[in-house]
């Protein structure tokens, strides 16, 4: 938004009273070195960034990288099967996330029903398939909280995890349960009370049988947990591990931030979310749990306004940092496009592309993260303040330092000790200089393998 312009703190009038009775030569004298003073700006602040010698050992197994799609219930969005398949495998995504409606899956007889099917024939990537926890069929089922309803949906899982596809699937159960058990109702500022469905003493024994049961029918099978909508503090989330804790499973986060205060609608703040929550888990459920973050996006629509560039920044920024962050299992993109043209409709600006499959910005630098995550050996966080993240990595093509302004408009210089480097922000050119400008864009800065520590200035 335009600012308009700066409003003088007194009238016209006043202040040229004032200047007559000021016209003293004496008075002009220390006006004029007040006004100085004013008008200095203020030194540069500085951070001295120290990278050690030598990188540690890589994650124990590459980040998953998925993004979501629409066909599986909800309509179809204008999602297009072959183009669909062949963006997924461009951009280099192992996975995608889509919904299993439960009552299809019956229709079918066990087979994934419609384009869902025809899909996952036409795609190499890996599903993760939403189990969806509701089937007016089945009595006690809608939402399963009954005994006879828990076992019906156990049932469910465990004939989708014994499919073909069993294998390579992941599965998570239900979608923000603490949302969509029930609709209608005031949100949840906590675990809930039992008497309400969507309460956590609800969703663990049923995520509990259907674990088990999955597990039965495919010991292969990857389960995932928890997925819960607006989730403050994480107290849902957090009751949720601890009654699942010692479950063959894995914890699955959504985290949005586009309608908060402008100033938080960025990559940083859903950072920090996550360390919080992890922080979170290890005090309430004793241990604190790997995480499937799967859902996380940036919708550029009017309403709750990101621009795109910004949209595209906080996605690459977020990939990278969860790439060099080895408790991050998995991180899946809503959406792969956009899902309606309302240009102020939120639910319709998820996309990495338009909704005729017109490319954001968010496209090219997110295919740029995955390329970096593909070549990773090793990486990891060397350095975070407020006001800038730089990771170290090693690849196929050496040691290099990836570095981001964490707010949308600062800008640092950075000066590497005694050496020129090349460096390259995502999606742009490259150049060789002794200083590198880092913005809220990504930026590859390659350095030579050390014989000591590696020591910077950042200046903003």
């Amino acid at each position: 938004m335009k600012e308009g312009p700066t409003r003088s703190w007194q009238s016209r009038g006043r202040a040229s009273r004032l200047a007559k009775r000021f016209a003293a030569p004496a008075v002009l004298a220390v006006l004029a070195a007040v006004a100085t003073v004013v008008s200095s700006a203020a030194p540069p602040a500085k951070e001295r960034i120290v990278v050690p010698k030598t990188l540690s050992a890589g994650r124990a197994a590459p980040l998953l990288i998925g993004v979501g799609t629409h066909f599986g219930i909800g309509g179809e969005y204008n999602y297009q099967i072959g183009e669909s398949a062949r963006l997924i495998d461009e951009l280099g995504f192992d996975s995608f996330r889509d919904d299993l409606d439960w009552p299809a899956f019956q229709d079918a007889k066990g087979a994934f029903p419609g384009r869902l099917g025809q899909f996952m024939a036409a795609t190499k990537a890996r599903p993760l398939l939403i189990l969806t926890a509701g089937n007016r069929r089945i009595e006690g089922a809608n939402p399963p909280v009954t005994p006879g309803g828990r076992t019906a949906y156990a049932s469910f899982a465990a004939q989708v995890a014994a499919t073909p596809q069993g294998d390579r699937a992941l599965l998570e159960l239900g979608n923000e349960w603490n949302l969509r058990a029930v609709m209608g109702r005031a949100a949840l500022a906590d675990a809930g009370r039992i008497e309400d469905p969507r309460a956590a003493g609800n969703y663990i024994p049923l995520a509990r049988a259907a674990i088990a049961a999955a597990g039965a029918a495919n010991p292969r099978a990857t389960v995932l947990y928890g997925a819960a909508g607006t989730d403050p503090q994480w107290l849902w989330l957090g009751a949720v591990a601890a009654g699942l804790k010692r479950q063959r499973a894995g914890l699955s986060v959504h985290y949005y931030n586009h309608c908060k205060p402008a100033a938080d609608r960025t990559a940083s703040e859903a950072i920090g979310e996550m360390q919080r929550l992890r922080e979170t888990l290890g005090r309430t459920a004793g241990t604190a749990p790997d995480l499937y973050i799967t859902e996380i996006g940036w919708p550029t629509a009017t309403s709750c306004r990101i621009s795109r560039e910004q949209s595209a920044d906080n996605l690459a920024q977020f990939l990278l940092w969860s790439m060099a962050t080895p408790w991050v299992r998995g991180v899946w993109i809503y959406q792969l496009k956009d899902q309606g043209l309302k240009t102020d409709d939120i639910e319709d600006n998820f996309g990495l592309y338009d909704y005729n499959y017109k490319p954001k910005p968010s496209a090219c630098l997110v295919k740029e993260s995955i390329g970096l995550s593909r070549a990773m050996r090793r990486s990891r966080v060397a350095y975070r303040s407020p006001r800038i993240t730089v990771l170290d990595y090693a690849g196929a093509d050496g040691r290099k330092l990836i570095a981001w302004t964490n707010e949308p408009a600062a800008v640092a210089t950075l000066r590497p000790t005694g050496q020129s480097v090349e460096s390259r922000p995502l999606c742009g050119t490259g150049a060789k200089a002794a200083t590198v400008s880092i913005t809220n864009t990504p930026t590859v800065i390659a350095v030579a393998q050390p014989a000591a520590d590696m020591a910077f200035e950042a200046e903003f």
